[in-house]
């Protein structure tokens, strides 16, 4: 079994921060043209364009960070969207993986999974507190992996890959697919 290794979409980020630019210099132009020669006009403008700019810097910023995002091998799944609290969860504490839509119509991967108590060096009291209301030395957690920042195809081939890799030697995972209740419209008025 092969590794997969997921990164920021750089066409994504490419499209969004030149989104971010055009609509921040359309708002200049029309609180510069649109005033009627009132000044509060222009500088709020000014104001909302700078904000625009600031979601195109986070872009670019996003693109230049070529850390990955989750990594998928034998063993299991690592979560490195956070340097500061990377997450691996091994296949057989896996629960669920999921394809799912977010808020924002994007696909997000979702893989539900646990760690026992004898896997950590440190107990914290959220720990603590969620392995005594479940009963068990278990925390569990839930790793997503978002599509605001990965196109839906490249979200598809990665729960695709999962399930095609971890299915067969894992069967306890339950694998739940995303079904766009758009598409059955069509179809179900035809009957």
């Amino acid at each position: 079994m092969e590794r997969l290794v997921v990164y920021n979409d750089t066409r994504r980020l490419v499209a969004i921060a030149l989104s971010y630019a055009i609509i921040a210099v359309c708002v200049v132009a029309l609180g510069f043209t649109q005033g009627g020669g009132n000044v509060v006009w222009p500088i709020l403008a000014v104001v909302v364009a700078a904000c625009f700019i600031a979601g195109a810097v986070f872009c670019v910023r996003k693109m230049a960070d070529r850390r990955p995002l989750f990594e998928f091998t034998a063993d299991g799944v690592t979560d490195l969207t956070k340097p500061e609290d990377v997450i691996t969860l091994p296949w057989s504490q896996v629960l669920s993986v999921d394809l799912k839509a977010a808020s924002n119509n994007d696909l997000m991967l979702e893989i539900m999974g646990y760690k026992s108590a004898d896997q950590f060096d440190e107990i914290t009291p959220d720990m603590q507190a969620q392995m005594d209301a479940s009963g068990t030395d278990r925390v569990y957690y839930v790793l997503q992996l978002s599509g605001l920042w990965v196109r839906s195809s490249r979200m598809r081939e990665t729960y695709e890959w999962v399930r095609d890799h971890v299915a067969e030697r894992f069967g306890d995972i339950r694998f739940g697919e995303f079904k766009d209740p758009l598409s059955q419209v069509g179809k179900n008025e035809g009957k």
